[in-house]
């Protein structure tokens, strides 16, 4: 209902400056622990494709599983060009939510802060994000949260790469409930990294937690577990990807009747009865 009435908003709105008013842009969308599920993402993504002046989006918290989240990011938010902030804690990904993601990052310039804490994207997942966000085309994110998201050893490295390299305005990214040890020679780089921006343009009045990385309390860093769990789930996940393309390819085919001996004899009777 609420997707719905942000619909209905903007038909308005588009009705009031055809008629020559001066209306603002929705900019502002928080919707966080409202049990939306992924049954209602098709409705938000199309308020969200015609809402394409969003700034600040917060769903967190939704129970929203892998198709809602690809569906709500690949047909709505990636069409807010000027979105500054989107924080979709506690939802699903897996890898499809973090490629979906990977995708339209690269349309968002202005995005300050990403939020996807929680959201279970697994290994592969923080490569792919660290990949797209390389692209060097989010010179104003700033921050970055990813807890709990069994990002490993290989995807804080490529994250630590791509901050150095690619993200000049990056000062605060959340880590805790990895899987990659304290002591990692990448995490210890980027942690000099921010420490290093947090003296050059912090100022005078510091906000700690603005800077920095978070408390790494609770990660995981048995690199032997890590490495058989990432296999598993790479695997895992492209019997799932092989099955999802085998059903959308089912779904696209033509349906096709088979022909049984009913069917034939119904056929052949017809002919006849055209023929006298």
């Amino acid at each position: 209902m609420v997707a719905d009435a942000l619909s209905e908003l903007h038909a308005k709105k588009a009705a009031a400056r055809a008629a020559g008013t001066d209306v603002p842009d929705l900019e502002t969308v928080i919707c966080g622990r409202n049990r939306l599920e992924s049954g209602s993402m098709l409705a938000w993504a199309k308020a969200f494709s015609l809402h394409t002046g969003v700034r600040e989006v917060k769903m967190v918290q939704n129970g929203i599983r892998t198709e809602g989240t690809v569906h709500l990011i690949s047909d709505g938010l990636r069409h807010a060009k000027g979105l500054r902030v989107l924080d979709l804690q506690d939802n699903l990904f897996t890898i499809l939510g973090a490629r979906a993601l990977a995708k339209a990052v690269t349309g968002w310039e202005d995005i300050e802060e990403i939020g996807a804490s929680d959201t279970l994207w697994g290994a592969r997942g923080g490569v792919v994000l660290a990949t797209a966000l390389a692209g060097g085309k989010n010179k104003k994110l700033h921050t970055l949260r990813m807890q709990y998201n069994d990002i490993n050893a290989k995807g804080l490295k490529a994250l630590t790469e791509t901050i150095k390299l690619a993200l000049p305005a990056m000062k605060r990214v959340e880590l805790n409930g990895n899987k990659f040890s304290e002591d990692d020679l990448s995490l210890l780089e980027l942690r000099e990294l921010l420490e290093e921006r947090k003296e050059k343009f912090a100022g005078d009045v510091v906000i700690e937690d603005d800077w920095g990385i978070d408390e790494l309390d609770e990660l995981d860093s048995d690199e032997e577990e890590e490495e058989e769990e990432e296999e598993e789930e790479e695997e895992a996940e492209e019997r799932r990807e092989k099955l999802i393309e085998e059903q959308e390819e089912a779904q696209e085919e033509p349906v096709i009747q088979k022909k049984d001996k009913e069917v034939d004899e119904l056929a052949e009777a017809l002919a006849k009865k055209v023929e006298i």
